[in-house]
């Protein structure tokens, strides 16, 4: 950790325009998660939140959970947000807002996040296991169990989190006024029924969310929604059987849907908000418009999640000529939005934003076809300056081994690239220099040797 204390603040006319759509109150500060929330990976990373993945507050069951949240890398990250300085692990979300796409700036998620007055997190956030039911397109064997079994030929995760880690998260929760739950499958992973069991013991008014893939409604799952405060999302990428079951492989439509109307029936007798999440692919483009209309007559909001990996999935990485086609008919197909409905504005808001976040990816072309007629050693030379130049900025390493982390990833990358044919090498470099480099950094840091190589081989597919 460094010892550098001089900060670098965004400039004052990009927070200004920033918090223009954001509500007075959340202006103080330009991301509250360091202030109020901790999350838990599959693998035992205690962090922030699901955007900063290089500053990691600890590790379970390393570090005992309260220590993570008191200690020096927690002061540190929140001291540089005080002064507007996101080198400390925040590059994702820096660069999002240099964009002006705010709508999908990470941050923003967190602003509704009540802070505390006695230092202790109002939110945990939960990622637990890979137990799954599906095996999505987009999705990896991290996530997804089966996956990992069937796709990635590769023995199964064995999470850290059992029974002292539940006996760590009870001085927590009375402070908590919200939880969230992801997967897997999170109504498939054990372990949270018994957090659910000891929020619901402790402090009963917690809002506890989960974002369901919407196949799994076993009477388990019934009776523990009616004993907690459950607030219900789903995640589905399609609105015909034909686009839902090729992305969602192994779901049924029809399954799905049934599921749909009891989730939201239960969220309507809740008085709940109830979500829609959505991603954006190659796949599921052209339903994207009927998918939020279809949203609107149901008054469900929609929240999207851009899909950056696996490559041959995702809309960013795709020809200019094709980023202009889906823009020309998403303005073209764009559903009507009620204004006087909320639920309506907020989906307006995202459907701006997506055009917006295209009409970027469209930019980002012009500026990068310099790298489309390099070769593999010119490409890596430029991947390489970009690696070091991020580290050399960033105030998450040490000064003092800085050279000699960035000598050592090079290094683990050129193992892996020596496995590679010219042409696959060239496309994975390509993807990567076009790629956000702070999340390429914290994947390379925070990796195993295998996962790395598995990440990297995929982006040549």
């Amino acid at each position: 950790m460094t010892d550098d204390y001089k900060y670098k603040p965004l400039e004052k006319r990009i927070i200004k325009e920033y918090n223009k759509i954001r509500e007075k109150s959340k202006r103080k500060l330009l991301c509250h998660a360091p202030f109020a929330s901790m999350r838990f990976t599959i693998s035992g990373n205690i962090q922030v939140c699901c955007y900063n993945h290089l500053l990691l507050l600890g590790k379970y069951p390393e570090d005992k959970l309260i220590d993570a949240w008191n200690g020096e890398k927690a002061k540190l990250l929140k001291d540089f947000i005080l002064n507007n300085d996101m080198r400390m692990g925040c590059g994702y979300c820096s660069e999002v807002i240099k964009t002006g796409n705010y709508r999908s700036v990470g941050a923003i998620n967190y602003d509704n996040i009540k802070l505390s007055g006695n230092n202790w997190p109002t939110m945990l956030d939960f990622e637990l296991g890979n137990n799954c039911n599906l095996e999505c397109i987009m999705c990896n064997g991290e996530n997804s169990a089966l996956i990992r079994q069937k796709r990635e030929n590769r023995i199964p995760y064995c999470p850290p989190y059992d029974d002292e880690f539940v006996t760590q998260l009870e001085p927590f929760i009375p402070h908590l006024t919200e939880v969230r739950f992801v997967g897997g499958e999170p109504f498939l992973i054990e372990i949270n029924y018994k957090i659910w069991e000891k929020i619901i013991e402790i402090n009963p008014a917690c809002n506890i969310i989960v974002l369901t893939n919407g196949t799994i409604l076993s009477e388990r799952v019934k009776n523990i929604l009616t004993k907690g405060n459950f607030n219900i999302s789903v995640s589905s990428d399609g609105i015909s059987p034909e686009i839902y079951e090729k992305i969602r492989v192994n779901a049924d439509f029809s399954v799905f849907i049934n599921n749909l109307s009891f989730f939201l029936n239960y969220s309507h007798s809740k008085n709940k908000p109830f979500c829609w999440n959505l991603c954006p692919q190659r796949l599921n483009w052209h339903e994207i418009p009927d998918i939020f209309s279809f949203c609107n007559n149901k008054n469900i909001n929609i929240i999207l999640h851009t899909i950056f990996f696996p490559p041959h999935t995702s809309l960013w990485n795709l020809p200019k000529i094709e980023l202009e086609k889906i823009k020309s008919y998403l303005l073209k197909r764009k559903p009507a939005f009620s204004r006087f409905n909320k639920v309506h504005q907020q989906n307006l808001g995202f459907y701006k934003s997506l055009i917006k976040q295209i009409d970027n990816w469209i930019a980002d072309k012009n500026k990068t076809k310099k790298s489309n007629s390099l070769n593999s050693s010119e490409l890596k030379k430029e991947l390489f300056s970009k690696i070091s130049s991020y580290m050399t900025e960033s105030k998450v390493f040490s000064e003092a081994y800085k050279n000699e982390l960035i000598e050592s990833y090079i290094k683990r990358l050129n193992k892996i690239f020596e496995l590679m044919d010219n042409k696959s090498l060239i496309k994975v470099l390509t993807f990567m220099i076009s790629f956000n480099i702070e999340l390429i950094v914290a994947e390379i840091a925070n990796s195993s040797d295998e996962k790395l190589k598995q990440r990297i081989l995929t982006a040549a597919i």
